[in-house]
């Protein structure tokens, strides 16, 4: 077993660096790359799996740890993301219904801007949010929008899915982490496919990226490394508005 650990994870690599290039072909012709990541996670986990049944069988005694530990490093990660759900469910209490420009809200003391929720998602902002220009509300909630409409809280839960199978494999989060930056610039290629303004769009990124979360179900992610938003407006700069127009 050892020996399919270790070429698992020799996959995963293989995989991500495939899914690294082709991601940098897609973004130079305007393509979405989300789904390309979320294929390399699938790839990743289900195709090593295809072969661990014979492996198991032929796993002398000894190596039994190596099970009990998989299924402990499962069960952890399982047991997070349902502490989490308990966490989302708490605060979903002390949550606002209320409209934000005409479009129907929650609003939250500290959670936000973020789509929450899977099986119904729902918009979640922050009631700072209403001490900031218009403008800038009506670009922060088109953003939670456009996650909305694409879905994004049921993409990155069938990645945590998947990685909750093979959570000792270190390729597979970082795959995880290029889904998530994929996801947010696919975003916002589709905001500028909306005709919304690249200036505009930036200023709030760069004023309020930092309070930008997502839950996928019941698991936050938060994606403020200033780095990460810095290549995101990068990216953003290189989009016409025809190549924007693929994603949606």
């Amino acid at each position: 077993m050892p020996v399919w650990l270790v070429c698992s994870m020799a996959l995963a690599l293989l995989l991500s660096a495939a899914a690294w290039g082709a991601e940098r072909l897609l973004q130079r012709r305007g393509r979405t790359t989300r789904w390309l990541w979320l294929a390399a996670i699938a790839a990743s986990v289900l195709l090593p799996l295809a072969w661990l049944p014979g492996v198991l069988a032929a796993m002398p005694a000894e190596q039994a740890q190596l099970k009990l530990g998989w299924f402990v490093l499962s069960t952890g990660m399982l047991l997070i993301l349902a502490l989490r759900s308990v966490w989302l469910l708490s605060h979903q209490r002390r949550w606002q219904k209320s409209t934000l420009l005409g479009t129907p809200v929650f609003l939250s003391g500290g959670i936000g801007p973020c789509v929450a929720g899977l099986l119904r998602p729902r918009i979640v902002m922050p009631v700072w949010l209403r001490l900031i220009l218009p403008p800038q509300q009506a670009l922060l909630l088109a953003h939670e929008q456009c996650r909305l409409a694409a879905r994004d809280p049921l993409l990155l839960a069938v990645a945590y899915a998947l990685i909750i199978l093979m959570p000792w494999n270190l390729p597979l989060w970082w795959q995880l982490h290029r889904l998530r930056f994929a996801i947010e610039v696919d975003c916002d290629a589709r905001m500028l496919a909306h005709g919304h303004a690249l200036r505009d769009y930036a200023i709030v990124l760069r004023q309020h990226g930092q309070y930008y979360s997502g839950l996928t179900g019941a698991s936050p992610i938060v994606l403020s490394d200033p780095l990460a938003l810095r290549r995101r407006r990068q990216i953003m700069g290189r989009f016409t508005r025809d190549q924007a127009a693929n994603l949606l």
